[in-house]
């Protein structure tokens, strides 16, 4: 904590994970260095993971002081930016993303008359406007409910609530949090995920404004899109078999509906007639038709023609990489605090 006297504005820790973000992190850093709050109130810290390209010379461009965790994960570099922190709060935003310059500020103002329950603020990720046509469309389609599986940094929310958990890609943290809870350091990806599930065990809460969003670069190709996705499954398998409880009731649904989709064609085709598949592919249509619907009302574009694909890759995606995390042995976790 910071020394101050009650009429200061508290002092903010802004911690940036970054591995090789050369291409990116100059537009994180840049808008971080533009912030309306007070320049002597918060610090700046860049926290890689053994980059391999120019990243830390950005870093010293905008004057961040640059620390390396080599081979750290994502979870790792975390805590190390939360060992190093000086501030009353610590705000984290990813090296793909630009913030506004009233982040600070509405952040701070928002927690300061929150109750002692609430472990921080959020709020929500959208495309930048200059991203390609694709990631827009990853953006609008994260805005409805079965794109985001409800998720409050995703899916549209219009007014303040609290949550159980937010994106770690903006998010500013009460610091006396982490005097008894950390991020787990094994964890690569889904640690935001993971560390708020403790907090809420724990009986924490997070305020969700939609008014504090945050430009994220999103998957700008079909390919990447696919990637992110199965990753996201993988991960969210992993830390549920670590915690042997279910942290979000959805994330097996892709992978049940995967399971009982072949299921239901084996035994058409066995009985040599078509039921049970035409009652699925129909149950599709109808999610999909509505979310093309939601897209196309949000981006006013054909290529809203694109969302049952993309569902559908989705689905399969992260379902697939679901399946692969129950059936990854999982390695012995370190201590928590």
């Amino acid at each position: 904590m910071s020394d101050q006297s009650p009429d200061d504005d508290p002092f903010v820790t802004v911690v940036v994970v970054t591995y090789n973000s050369a291409a990116t992190v100059g537009e994180t850093l840049s808008s971080l260095a533009d912030q309306t709050y007070p320049d002597d109130r918060y610090e700046l810290l860049v926290v890689d993971g053994g980059s391999t390209d120019d990243t830390e010379a950005l870093a010293a461009e905008y004057g961040a002081a640059f620390h390396a965790v080599e081979g750290g994960t994502i979870g790792a570099c975390r805590n190390r930016g939360i060992d190093l922190a000086d501030g009353d709060y610590a705000a984290f935003t990813d090296s793909d993303c630009a913030v506004p310059a009233t982040w600070l500020r509405s952040h701070v103002d928002r927690i300061a008359d929150a109750g002692d329950h609430i472990a921080g603020v959020g709020g929500p990720n959208r495309p930048f406007p200059s991203d390609p046509p694709f990631a827009k469309l990853v953006g609008s389609l994260q805005g409805t409910v079965f794109g985001s599986g409800g998720s409050p940094q995703s899916h549209a929310i219009d007014r303040v609530r609290e949550v159980r958990s937010v994106a770690c890609c903006n998010v500013l943290y009460d610091a006396a949090v982490f005097e008894q809870h950390r991020f787990d350091g094994d964890i690569n990806v889904g640690e935001d995920a993971e560390f708020h599930f403790r907090l809420s065990e724990a009986g924490h809460r997070f305020l969700f404004d939609p008014a504090i969003a945050v430009s994220h670069h999103l998957s700008a190709t079909f390919g990447a899109f696919c990637k992110k996705s199965r990753s996201y499954g993988y991960a969210m398998a992993r830390i549920q078999r670590r915690h042997g409880k279910v942290i979000r009731w959805y994330s097996a649904l892709p992978s049940l509906a995967l399971f009982g989709g072949s299921l239901a064609s084996l035994a058409d085709l066995r009985a040599h007639r078509l039921r049970a598949v035409p009652l699925l592919a129909l149950g599709f249509l109808v999610v999909s038709g509505y979310a093309t619907g939601q897209v196309y009302r949000d981006r006013g574009t054909a290529l809203a023609l694109l969302v049952p694909l993309m569902l559908l890759a989705q689905y399969t995606c992260y379902g697939v990489g679901f399946l692969q995390g129950l059936a990854t042995p999982e390695p012995v976790p370190q201590e928590l605090p």
